[in-house]
């Protein structure tokens, strides 16, 4: 299974993450040892784990049913996604308001 570089740029510098095909953005950022805001533990319902993507917004699957579901009750600003349901299918860079 091919991996992906996820670049997560924080204000200290950027932090790189190699991630399998599919593999979610939060994910990759509990795994660089980054915090992500959550209190449903990834499974669609918080809505705290907004990043938003600064390139290879391509990269990422189409929203999926339960990030559809949430973006109906919780908006997204342009350019931003949900950790939690991003699935990464090719490098990407990615920010929070807080790193």
């Amino acid at each position: 299974m091919p991996s992906y570089r996820v670049t997560l740029r924080t204000s200290s510098g950027d932090r790189h993450f190699s991630l399998a095909a599919g593999g979610t953005l939060l994910r990759a950022a509990l795994r660089a040892g980054l915090p992500v805001a959550r209190s449903c533990r990834g499974v669609a319902v918080c809505a705290a784990c907004k990043m938003k993507v600064l390139d290879g917004t391509a990269n990422l699957a189409p929203p999926g049913p339960a990030e559809t579901a949430l973006y109906a009750r919780e908006p997204l600003r342009p350019n931003e996604r949900y950790a939690c349901q991003a699935r990464v299918h090719g490098p990407c860079t990615v920010t929070t308001t807080y790193w």
